[in-house]
């Protein structure tokens, strides 16, 4: 072993000289190398100009004031749309032998906030109507294009009626057409019948033709469903108001009827004002006065006038009116001064 030992001894290969001066200049050369960055500092340095612009797009977006929006176009007015056609009786001719004429014609009424549009005597025409049976008095007359009222101080034009366009600015509802009296707001009406018939009261007295009156306008206007049904509830709690019931009117149309004494016309006494809903819809189906006593030839139960009510709609077009009749024209009423 010792001789083996001796032997590897020998055969190991002699230590290298150090070469110091070299050694310096590997050092100085690694030293100066550029040093490798760890990945994720890489691409901080690469994109770092990307992070700045996107956060200064990001703060004009949200600190800019936000760009005008686009005006919009006002939406349409709402209008109530009323379309009813009138019929009625009138004695006219000789006291003595008297016969009556048939007036018919169509209101077709817009109603908004502020505005009034009305076509009356739309389709218009008056015609006689013998109060015997077949009796021909005015032909028997020589068919004059007027004839005297019987007890008035007008002539009736037979014919057709000429319409009218009326347009007017108002201010809450409105009674009727042949009255001024008018509503601030329909919306705040009670929808209690008592408490409805103090706010009408305000407007017409404690009268109670009148007040049942108001109260059916009120009926046919655009206000809500329980509105409408305190409307007629408060009617037939009126004094000489009666419930009618079912009944079938214009030969087909079912519905529930109030009626109420009515003053005399000057031509008619013992009238009464009737009034038929739907009881589904709360709208009106007609409104007419009738006798109650047989008068000038015509039967009990006759109706001397009528308001049938055709179309009560909520729309957004605006009126539709006669293209050839001048607005706020006059009217051409079929009864004139003698």
């Amino acid at each position: 072993m010792e001789d083996l030992m001796k032997d590897l001894a020998q055969a190991r290969p002699p230590v290298p000289e150090v070469d110091r001066d070299r050694m310096e200049r590997d050092l100085a050369r690694i030293v100066t190398l550029p040093q490798e960055r760890p990945v994720r500092k890489q691409l901080v340095r690469r994109f770092a100009p990307l992070l700045v612009i996107g956060a200064v797009i990001v703060l004009a977006v949200v600190l800019l004031p936000a760009p005008p929006q686009s005006v919009q176009p006002a939406a349409p007015p709402k209008w109530w749309h009323e379309l009813t056609r009138q019929t009625s009786l009138m004695i006219v001719g000789d006291p003595a032998d008297p016969y009556a004429v048939y007036l018919d014609s169509k209101t077709d009424r817009w109603l908004a906030a502020n505005q009034q549009v009305t076509v009356v005597q739309k389709d218009g025409d008056v015609t006689p109507f013998s109060l015997q049976r077949g009796g021909n008095e005015w032909e028997a007359a020589g068919k004059p294009e007027t004839v005297p009222q019987v007890g008035g101080n007008h002539l009736v034009r037979i014919g057709p009626m000429k319409p009218a366009v009326q347009k007017t600015a108002v201010s809450g509802f409105q009674m009727s057409l042949h009255s001024q009296a008018r509503l601030d707001s329909l919306e705040s009406l009670p929808a209690e019948p008592q408490e409805l018939r103090k706010a009408l009261e305000t407007i017409v007295g404690n009268d109670a033709y009148r007040i049942g009156s108001l109260a059916m306008e009120l009926i046919s206007s655009n206000v809500r469903d329980d509105q409408r049904r305190a409307a007629f509830e408060l009617i037939k709690t009126l004094d000489g108001a009666r419930f009618l019931g079912e009944l079938t009117v214009l030969s087909e149309r079912r519905g529930i009827g109030v009626a109420m004494a009515a003053p005399p016309t000057f031509q008619f006494t013992d009238v009464e004002t009737q009034l038929v809903i739907n009881p589904e819809t709360g709208l009106p189906i007609i409104k007419r006065d009738v006798i109650t006593t047989p008068q000038h030839g015509l039967a009990a139960k006759t109706a001397i006038s009528q308001v049938e009510y055709l179309l009560l709609e909520q729309v957004a077009i605006e009126p539709i009116v006669p293209q050839d009749v001048p607005v706020n024209g006059e009217v051409e009423s079929p009864i004139i001064e003698r």
